[in-house]
């Protein structure tokens, strides 16, 4: 009991404290995630880091076009009559007449085509039917080439140039009279507007013209036939209006 009383108690040490002394360096701050904002309005977003966009898809072409055509036209056929050697009296009698065109085109590309080209018609004649060649007529054949301004779409217009040879045939006014047959080189040139009704088959209206550059004349009577100038009138040329049809063939260009 005596020993107990004589023993001083104390507290025990503790661990030394985590706040650094004056003379212990603290550890380096964090950078905030941050900037701090200064200024009188807030600072334009960061442009985006460009990045290689895939291409857009590309999208079909309306109504495409073939490169095999198959073009018929029935047309009105006007005739271009001059002078003979002595005055035209020939041509009093000569009226619009009917016929056809035809042609195979292929077609390169969507802009341009090439082929051959024919017509054929008759001329009328005062006091007979538009369909009686009684005035005489035309017969042409050449080749074509062919520019289109439309590679797809609903609307196809073109414009045409055909050289070739051909006849133009003016009949006497009286059966008595002879016929004069002009032969020679010719230009047609044409143009038109096609309305595409399907991805094969095209209508629309057409015109042209055409002028002759004769190397010989002849006369016929009575189905005898023999060179000579004509005398009283010739047909120089023709002009067409009329409807053509139009079938494409082949793979889409």
């Amino acid at each position: 009991m005596i020993w107990t009383s004589t023993v001083t108690a104390h507290a025990d040490a503790g661990t030394s404290p985590n706040i650094p002394g004056p003379q212990q360096e603290s550890p380096a701050e964090l950078p905030l995630p941050y900037e701090a904002w200064q200024g009188v309005g807030f600072a334009p977003p960061k442009p985006a880091p460009a990045m290689d966009l895939p291409p857009p898809l590309a999208r079909p072409r309306a109504l495409p076009r073939r490169p095999l055509e198959l073009t018929a036209a029935l047309s009105t056929f006007l005739p271009s009559c001059g002078s003979g050697s002595v005055d035209d009296r020939a041509c009093l009698t000569i009226t619009p007449g009917s016929g056809v065109d035809t042609a195979l085109l292929y077609r390169v590309t969507p802009y341009f085509a090439f082929g051959a080209e024919a017509a054929l018609s008759g001329f009328g004649a005062r006091g007979r039917g538009l369909v009686s060649s009684a005035g005489g007529g035309a017969r042409f054949v050449g080749v074509a080439g062919r520019v289109y301004f439309a590679d797809s779409g609903t609307w196809d217009p073109y414009v045409a140039l055909t050289l070739g040879v051909g006849s133009l045939t003016l009949e006497g006014r009286t059966p008595a009279d002879a016929s004069v047959s002009t032969t020679g080189f010719g230009a047609r040139v044409a143009g038109g507007v096609d309305y595409v009704l399907g991805s094969h088959v095209r209508l629309g209206p057409a015109v042209s013209f055409s002028r002759w550059i004769a190397w010989s004349e002849q006369q016929c009577q009575d189905s005898i036939c023999g060179p000579a100038p004509a005398i009283y009138g010739r047909v120089l040329g023709f002009a067409t209006l009329g409807v053509r049809l139009t079938a494409s063939f082949g793979d889409v260009l």
